[in-house]
């Protein structure tokens, strides 16, 4: 089951690419949810992702397979998203590990230094295993 978010507008009415899908396993370890976004994740979109993400954590699920592969943008409102949503998870006896994130999302996050705080996955099974 996917609940998706609606994209956002952003300034001077120009459409921000933005998307996220939430999928709740059938099955398979209890708590873990795999989220993808796509688009941009900046200060016009962080809100929306901030929301969805509270939601999710409200209704008990406190490890994230963050899929961001689809994902062409990350500002530093979006890698501060990530870092509260990691401190939120933690707080919980929770987790995130990232997988797949875009080519240009992963350089970025590198450069910065936070491939040294996130968890990445190569894969999906891989993701899983993490967070088991």
């Amino acid at each position: 089951m996917s609940q998706p978010a609606s994209p956002q507008t952003g300034g001077q009415g120009a459409l921000k690419p933005f998307a996220l899908e939430r999928l709740y396993p059938d099955g398979g370890p209890p708590g873990i949810v795999e989220v993808r976004v796509s688009g941009f994740l900046d200060a016009h979109t962080v809100d929306v992702f901030e929301k969805s993400m509270e939601e999710t954590i409200a209704q008990g699920y406190n490890r994230v397979i963050m899929n961001l592969g689809a994902l062409n943008y990350i500002s530093s409102a979006g890698i501060g998203a990530l870092m509260v949503l990691l401190q939120q998870l933690r707080r919980r006896q929770g987790e995130m590990v990232i997988l797949q994130p875009s080519a240009k999302v992963f350089k970025i996050l590198d450069l910065l230094g936070f491939t040294k705080i996130f968890s990445i996955a190569d894969s999906p099974e891989a993701a899983r295993q993490h967070l088991a």
